[in-house]
């Protein structure tokens, strides 16, 4: 929660759910107070799908980590804030941090680990303040414990979500997605405005433990060709309902656990979400961590009229004749269907960002297909906006690994110089998990030119 003091900012905010190695540096920018959320939920001055093209607008700083999860030595600590030290500074320089809680958070009922998990509200109120503020809850675990559990979470956030509310931090908001109040609800964005983005999230499963009737309180989508057409047609329609700048999908996927390879039929659909309007899609289920890119697709954009003060002209026109997002000939009185293309940043999958899962160490065997899921990545994600209005993307990879203190494990940065601050048989573990379930894909994805300038400053 960027900690430093400002006035309380009214957001109207829908909560629809109701929703390296020695050389890796960091370049993270911090956090400005100048640039407060919006007082409207949503700015309708924005273009269709399209930005409204600003050249002060400011980059807007997204951090997305993988699975908050809590094994029994996960919940047994006495402080959790313990978990998020060697991060926290990350999570408090940025604008917006992403994580997918994949547990029930519910204090009606006692802690729990595997098969059936909870925590109760300290674990996740530790979360928020170590500086989360985007909770995905759409996940295979969520309905561990039928509607008590989703009744008790929904409980819990909103006590939390109050306590961020009266707190005097930035962002001035707590926002979640994933959770129905009611059977009858229907999966929904949550839209919200901050740094003059106008921004939608939605959290969505595509597994799940249990199928009975608490399914329906879940953002569930099945992974059926029924279902992922159902689930594009409410992408397209809440894109023409609340136009944005970005469009956040937390997507737990309906694939094997433990695979670190992108499968065709997972990048094939992932382009489908990206061609419906989606601009981020941030993945999660197999608990080891997959690559990312950014793809480019062709989207049919809509282009909705709008005042000559938010339209923008590139090119000498005349009479209605304007330049519309870029795109001439359009009077600025109707709409118009476009298609362009757009740039779709998917991550594949994040890993853990904590769990219980590699708890035995397995230092005879540090190749061992588990030991996988405590090594992970968070991805900083800095979004401008280029000549055309619509996003790019850079992005720094920020290397994490599960720590095992004596009692609990803790989140730890990845890095060469603190692989050199342990004893020798942690040493040489650490080196080769290092080597096999990191290095090989930030290699690929610094060859393809994509990553962002380095400076000294090591957070």
């Amino acid at each position: 929660m960027r900690r430093q003091t400002v006035s309380l900012f009214m957001l109207s905010i829908l909560f629809s759910c109701f929703v390296s190695t020695a050389s890796l540096q960091t370049d993270i920018s911090t956090k400005q107070n100048d640039n407060a959320p919006s007082a409207a939920a949503h700015n309708s001055s924005s273009v269709g799908n399209a930005f409204t093209v600003n050249d002060t607008t400011p980059p807007l700083v997204l951090t997305f980590a993988g699975d908050l999860m809590a094994h029994t030595v996960n919940f047994n600590m006495n402080e959790y804030d313990l978990i998020y030290k060697a991060v926290e500074k990350i999570l408090h320089s940025d604008d917006l941090s992403f994580v997918n809680i994949e547990t029930p958070v519910c204090d009606a009922l006692p802690l729990s680990t595997y098969p059936c998990f909870n925590v109760h509200t300290p674990y996740l109120r530790a979360a928020v303040q170590a500086g989360f503020d985007m909770l995905g809850f759409a996940n295979n675990h969520t309905n561990d414990h039928g509607t008590t559990g989703i009744d008790g979470t929904l409980t819990s956030v909103r006590t939390v979500q109050k306590e961020r509310l009266a707190a005097d931090v930035l962002p001035p908001f707590l926002a979640f997605s994933g959770l129905k109040d009611s059977v009858t609800d229907s999966i929904q964005v949550t839209p919200l405005s901050y740094k003059g983005w106008n921004i939608l999230f939605c959290s969505v499963t595509e597994i799940l433990n249990s199928y009975d009737s608490s399914k329906n309180r879940l953002y569930y989508s099945a992974p059926t060709k029924q279902g992922r057409a159902a689930l594009l047609a409410i992408i397209k329609e809440a894109r023409n309902r609340y136009p944005c700048d970005l469009f956040v999908l937390g997507l737990h996927l309906n694939e094997p656990e433990y695979g670190r390879t992108v499968s065709n039929a997972k990048k094939a659909w992932f382009k489908q979400l990206g061609e419906a309007g989606i601009d981020i899609i941030w993945a999660h289920h197999p608990h080891v961590m997959q690559s990312w890119e950014t793809i480019t697709v062709e989207r049919t954009v809509v282009l909705q009229g709008a005042s000559k003060a938010n339209s923008t002209t590139d090119q000498t026109t005349s009479g209605t004749d304007k330049a519309i997002a870029g795109h001439t000939g359009i009077s600025d009185m109707k709409e118009a269907a476009v298609s362009e293309q757009c740039k779709v940043f998917c991550m594949y999958s994040m890993g853990n960002f904590i769990s219980g899962q590699r708890w035995h160490t397995r230092y005879d065997d540090p190749a061992f297909y588990r030991e996988y899921t405590g090594d992970a990545v968070m991805l900083q994600l800095t979004c401008t906006r280029n000549k055309a209005g619509r996003a790019d993307f850079s992005v720094l990879p920020l290397l994490i690994t599960q720590y095992n203190e004596p009692e609990y494990p803790v989140v730890k940065r990845f890095t060469q110089e603190w692989i050199e601050t342990l004893g020798e048989k942690e040493k040489k573990y650490f080196k080769i998990s290092q080597k096999n379930a990191i290095i090989i894909r930030y290699d690929n994805f610094l060859k393809k030119g994509e990553r962002k300038k380095e400076n000294e400053n090591n957070i």
